[in-house]
């Protein structure tokens, strides 16, 4: 049988906003930690290695500010439940785990022979098939939002276009096999072209959370961009 390798930890890590003139966001890793059992049946199993499949799953929520009540209005959720990584594999948030190149972090970790440091990529996953293998590796994502005009993405194109909007993204990441998912949300909000909301969430936010007004205030505070405040 193929080496086969499980996903037995995952955790969300460099949580940093985004501010620049620009653009409003955040950087952040999603790290899982690889388990490779190897091969048993010696070579008559082959160099390959069976993996879960990468689950990054996103929910996009848009507003708009209706000038007259000086309110938020919900104008429409672009994609529901999309699966970026399924959709776009090749997708450069995910280039650490194409295949060429998802073994390349076990250079790095102890126990890892000095001899393969600088060892093609077929030959450390080779070596991993064969010997077993544990190692971290992470997934950045830059998710960002423009304070003027409109966005796009693998997520799709923005709903609400202009220098007063909010968008609102749920995340539910994971891998195939894994029962345990990493729930987590961001907040963006700009008012004339100016930021007022750049909040990430580390927890799971339902419809419920988003209609209530009291999170949009708090997450408002939280940001603290003093010339947003009144």
């Amino acid at each position: 049988m193929k080496a086969i390798m499980t996903v037995d930890k995952l955790e969300l890590r460099n949580i940093k906003s985004i501010r620049d003139s620009g653009k409003i966001g955040h950087n952040f890793d999603l790290v899982a930690k690889l388990k490779v059992q190897s091969r048993s049946m010696g070579a008559f199993s082959g160099e390959g290695i069976d993996c879960p499949d990468l689950q990054w799953i996103e929910t996009v929520d848009w507003y708009k500010l209706d000038t007259n009540t000086d309110k938020w209005i919900h104008v429409g959720t672009n994609p529901n439940n999309k699966d970026l990584y399924k959709a776009n594999p090749k997708s450069q948030t995910f280039k650490t785990w194409w295949e060429e190149y998802r073994y390349a972090f076990a250079r790095n970790t102890k126990g890892f022979p000095a001899t393969l440091k600088n060892a093609h990529e077929r030959d450390v996953k080779h070596w991993i098939a064969r010997n077993g293998f544990e190692w971290e590796l992470p997934i950045r994502d830059i998710p960002s939002m423009s304070l003027m005009g409109g966005s796009g993405g693998g997520a799709g194109a923005s709903l609400v276009i202009g220098d007063t909007r909010r968008r609102v993204i749920r995340f539910e990441l994971g891998f195939t096999g894994c029962s345990y998912r990493i729930y987590c949300a961001q907040i963006l909000e700009t008012r004339d072209g100016k930021p007022s909301i750049n909040a990430f969430i580390q927890r799971k936010l339902s419809n419920m959370d988003l209609n209530n007004q009291q999170n949009f205030i708090d997450w408002r505070k939280s940001s603290r961009f003093p010339q947003c405040m009144s």
